[in-house]
Formats: C-alpha cells, structure tokens, sequence
C-alpha cells in the first residue's frame, strides 16, 4: 500500500468535477504521477450530456496488475489519445490517491 499523496493545489484548481480532468490537464496528471512516484492503476472517463450531467462510459483502463508503471504511463496516454473527445472528462486512479 502506498502512501497518501494529496494531489498539488495547481492541479486541483484545474479539476471540473473534484479530480476529473480534461486531456491536456489528464496529461499533466500522468506527468506528476511519474515524477513523484506514485502507481499509475488506471483511468475512468465520462461524458458530459446536453443537461449538464455526466455520464461515466463504459469505457475504463484498469492497470491494476500493471507491474511497470512506466509501461503504465505510456498506456495511460494512450488511452487519453483514444477516448478524448468534446465534453469528454478523465480521473486519473493512482495508489495513495485520497478521495
């Protein structure tokens, strides 16, 4: 089990919904869990609808049993490449994330 990170202040002010992010911002998520050492577990994506409310998509990245978390990373911007799209919305999953 990992330590508790609290995620930066730079990065929460970005957050729409408490810690989902848009690509670019996901992206930079990616960056600072690299960088800072924590394991990279996977990724949720949702979509905004024409009301206002999200959707979470079926669509998810479980990197859990992942043992190598650079592989992680790079599969993590993959994913964002894949399902970015307008109104779309990602959270980052991390070990020693506190929700």
């Amino acid at each position: 089990m990992g330590m508790d990170a609290k995620i930066p202040s730079e990065f929460a002010q970005q957050a729409e919904r408490r810690v989902w992010f848009d690509r670019q911002h996901a992206e930079q998520m990616l960056d600072w869990i690299e960088d800072s050492g924590q394991r990279f577990l996977g990724m949720d994506v949702a979509q905004k609808q024409d009301d206002g409310n999200w959707v979470l998509l079926l669509e998810t990245l479980d990197l859990s049993r992942q043992t190598d978390n650079f592989e992680a990373i790079r599969r993590g911007r993959d994913f964002l490449r894949e399902y970015d799209g307008a109104g779309r919305m990602f959270e980052p999953v991390w070990e020693g994330r506190s929700t």
